[in-house]
């Protein structure tokens, strides 16, 4: 069932429950309305007439019908004896109303049907002449409930036309509504992996309907980000494992033809195809946790230790590697830091290896830590060439070059700075670039630095 269905049915039904329940209370309220009428006529002719028995017996009779005249057509007075033979009985009232008891419920008003007839009665009893009779005033009811009747048939005409009005209209009014939905679904369904380009169209006021387009077309920009970025990470680890793969295969052919008898040959190419199996490895590993980070699946192994022994050791090793680099630690005070330590490691392994490489030789790298408000800011910054204003946004992603020209000039695949900025924000820190081309680089590393008791 369409929707413009359901939304017409479901406020029908309301509807109807709603008239249903208000011609209710309508009925109720005139049948009520009506009945209180009654039982003040009632009792006023009642006490007219006890009046004028009491006042003008003395000139009529007591069954003279000038006595008891009331004017009114619908109110009759019968009178009893009290052996309950009928003394008087008015012309508008029907025999089958001496069936109503005379001598009970004495000044109570009381509601009784009797031969199909509404009546509203009220017994009242007199001594005239020291005898007793009673007086019973009678109302009848049946036009009232003939009114009540032909209003319940009225109200269930008018009540069911406009459950049908109502359910039309509503339905062309929720079929216009929901319109937008048919032209999401219909543009969804163009929608493929090579259309991706494609986007809703945002027209009309604001509503649910232009924030879920706006959503989705906000979704759309996502999906096709992630599918560039799939698309290049895919083009360029192709293209850097093809380099290795193609030496290999060169070296392969070369023992084929030379090195089954030449020693240096075969012992060249063992070394070479070494080399380039343990550049692949690591260039899989990288690649590997890059996918765990995306995955959400890096496990932090936190402990507390001194990040000045950390710092001063990675420095030491790249000292040993660079010499020509002039590499300096400025950590004053003793910073203890609650993190996973080898991630911390690697994280300082790829900015200083970024730094030599981009550092001419004779640069200086400077590598400082201090500690405030529970955090650890950690700086690197070098003297090398920079970075245009234009790519830093961009230098932490996956294989970014910012000079691809001078690309082959410095060996690496371009993932050292990506896996720190994961490890950075699996550590819940965040990091800041400073450059100028021709003078040097600095990032800026925040840790939290939450030790727990």
């Amino acid at each position: 069932m369409k929707i413009s269905f359901k939304i017409a049915f479901t406020y029908a039904i309301l509807l109807c429950a709603v008239l249903i329940t208000l011609s209710a209370f309508v009925l109720l309220g005139i049948r009520y309305y009506l009945i209180q009428q009654a039982i003040s006529q009632v009792r006023s002719q009642a006490d007219t007439v006890i009046k004028r028995v009491k006042y003008e017996h003395y000139k009529v009779a007591l069954n003279d019908s000038d006595l008891f005249d009331t004017g009114l057509y619908n109110i009759g007075i019968i009178v009893y004896s009290s052996r309950g033979k009928v003394f008087y009985s008015s012309d508008n009232v029907s025999k089958d109303a001496h069936l109503i008891p005379f001598n009970k419920n004495i000044n109570l008003i009381s509601k009784t049907e009797v031969d199909e007839k509404h009546l509203v009665y009220l017994n009242k009893k007199i001594q005239v002449n020291k005898s007793t009779y009673y007086i019973q005033i009678i109302r009848n009811m049946d036009n009232e409930y003939d009114f009540i009747k032909a209003l319940f048939v009225v109200m269930v005409l008018a009540n069911g036309a406009g459950v049908l009005v109502s359910v039309f209209i509503g339905f062309m009014a929720t079929k216009r509504v929901v319109r937008p939905i048919d032209y999401i679904i219909k543009k969804v369904k163009e929608i493929s992996v090579t259309g991706l380009n494609t986007r809703l169209e945002i027209q009309g006021p604001e509503d649910e309907f232009t924030r879920l387009a706006r959503t989705f077309n906000n979704m759309l920009d996502r999906i096709q980000d992630s599918f560039k970025k799939q698309e290049r990470f895919v083009s360029d680890a192709s293209h850097e494992l093809r380099t290795p793969i193609a030496a290999i295969k060169g070296y392969v052919d070369m023992l084929d033809r030379w090195g089954k008898e030449d020693k240096e040959v075969l012992q060249e190419s063992i070394d070479a195809i070494r080399g380039l199996v343990d550049d692949m490895s690591a260039l899989t590993e990288r690649l590997l946790f890059l996918a765990k980070s995306d995955n959400g699946i890096i496990n932090l192994e936190k402990e507390r230790f001194l990040l000045n022994d950390v710092i001063k050791g990675v420095a030491q090793h790249y000292r040993m590697l660079s010499k020509e680099h002039i590499i300096e630690v400025n950590c004053r005070d003793d910073i203890y830091i609650w993190a996973d330590k080898n991630l911390i490691k690697e994280m300082l392994r790829a900015f200083i290896d970024n730094s030599i490489k981009y550092t001419q030789p004779g640069g200086k790298i400077t590598l400082q830590a201090l500690a405030k408000d529970d955090k650890v800011k950690i700086e690197i910054r070098d003297t090398g060439i920079g970075i245009p204003e234009k790519d830093i946004p961009f230098i932490f992603e996956r294989f970014y070059r910012v000079d691809k020209s001078r690309s082959k000039e410095h060996k690496g695949w371009g993932l050292g700075l990506s896996i720190a900025k994961r490890i950075i924000d699996s550590h819940d820190g965040s990091i800041n670039v400073e450059s100028k081309v021709g003078e040097g680089t600095t990032f800026v590393i925040d840790l939290p630095n939450i030790i727990p008791n």
